[in-house]
C-alpha cells in the first residue's frame, strides 16, 4: 500500500494547479505573483513543467525545491523523450529526496522547431515510464490523459486502448483542457468501458487573451473553440471581456465535472494569479453550493 494518495477517500475536492518554471525576468514576476496567491488559494497539490533538456531541468528542480520550502505538496512532472534510462532513473530518485507528492509520468513532446533530437531515449511511451518509476520509488504515479484524443493517435479505437493500458497501471488520471464537457464524459465513459476505475480528473484552462486560447489550441493540438456560452469569440474586442467570458466556460465546466462525482479539479494557471485566485474562489462556491 502506498503511503501518499494523490486524492484521499477521506478529503472533499481536491484543488490542484500547474505552474512552470520562469526564464526571464518578466516571467518570475508573474511567477512570484502567482506564488503568493497561492497562499491564499491553499491548492491541495501543485505541479511543475519540465523541460527535458539543459537549463530548463534545473529551473524546474529549483522551483520544486522553493515549493517545497514553502510548504507546498508537489507532484512532479517527468517526461521519458530526451533521456538514458540511467538519467531517469537518477532524476526519480532526486524528487524522492526532494520530498515531492508523486510524479507525473508524461512522455514528452519534441520541441516544436525540431532542432533537438531525442536520441538518448531509451523509454518511449508513458507506460514504460509509470513501470520504471514503480520500480524505484514508492512515489504515487499520474498520467495524462487527452479527453479529445492524443495529437499523434490515428485512431479513436487505439487511443482508448493506449489511454486505459497507461491509465490502469497509474494512480490517477490528469487531463489536457478540453472545451467541450462531452469530450470528458466521453473520456470516463470510454475507460469504464475498459474496466479501469482509476479517478480521471479534468484540467481546464482560462486563457487570458485569445492569442493565448490559439496558440495552446495548437500545442495540445486541438481545434480552438469559436465560441464561449453562444459569444462569439475573435481576435478583437475587450481583453478584459474575453477573459471574463472564459472563467465562466471553466467554471461551468468545472461544476458539471463536480455534478459528476469528479474527485478533483486541475488548473492550467499559465502562471496567472488573478486568473487562479477567481477560478479557485468561484469554483468554492460552486463547490458549497
Amino acid at each position: 500500500m502506498r503511503k501518499v494518495e494523490l486524492l484521499p477517500a477521506h478529503q472533499g475536492l481536491v484543488r490542484s494547479v500547474e505552474v512552470w518554471p520562469a526564464r526571464n525576468e518578466a516571467q518570475s514576476d508573474r511567477l512570484s505573483a502567482l506564488l503568493t496567491a497561492m497562499k491564499t488559494v491553499q491548492p491541495d497539490f501543485i505541479t511543475v513543467t519540465y523541460g527535458a533538456m539543459g537549463s530548463s531541468r534545473e529551473r524546474t528542480l529549483t522551483l520544486i525545491e522553493d515549493l517545497i520550502e514553502e510548504g507546498f505538496a508537489v507532484v512532479a512532472h517527468l517526461a521519458c523523450l530526451g533521456h538514458s534510462r540511467s538519467e531517469l532513473v537518477d532524476l526519480i530518485h532526486r524528487y524522492q529526496t526532494l520530498g515531492v507528492r508523486g510524479i507525473l509520468a508524461l512522455r514528452g513532446d519534441p520541441p516544436l522547431d525540431g532542432v533537438v533530437e531525442f536520441a538518448a531515449s531509451e523509454l518511449h511511451y508513458a507506460n514504460e515510464l509509470v513501470e520504471l518509476v514503480r520500480q524505484e520509488s514508492d512515489l504515487p504515479v499520474a498520467v495524462a490523459l487527452h479527453p479529445d484524443g492524443h495529437p499523434d493517435s490515428t485512431d479513436t479505437a487505439s487511443d482508448i486502448q493506449y489511454a486505459a493500458q497507461k491509465l490502469e497501471h497509474a494512480d490517477l488520471g490528469l487531463t489536457q483542457f478540453f472545451f467541450e464537457y462531452a469530450s470528458f464524459a466521453g473520456l470516463r465513459e470510454a475507460m469504464l468501458g475498459q474496466g479501469v476505475k482509476v479517478p480521471i480528473v479534468p484540467g481546464l484552462m482560462v486563457p487570458a487573451t485569445h492569442k493565448q486560447l490559439m496558440k495552446m489550441s495548437q500545442i495540445a493540438g486541438l481545434d480552438p473553440p469559436t465560441s464561449f456560452d453562444g459569444v462569439a469569440l475573435s481576435g478583437d474586442g475587450d481583453t478584459s471581456a474575453f477573459q471574463s467570458l472564459a472563467l465562466d466556460a471553466a467554471v461551468a465546466l468545472a461544476k458539471r465535472a463536480i455534478a459528476d462525482g469528479v474527485r478533483g479539479i486541475h488548473l492550467f494557471s499559465m502562471n496567472n494569479a488573478r486568473v487562479t485566485t477567481e477560478f479557485f474562489a468561484r469554483l468554492q462556491v460552486t463547490a458549497s453550493a
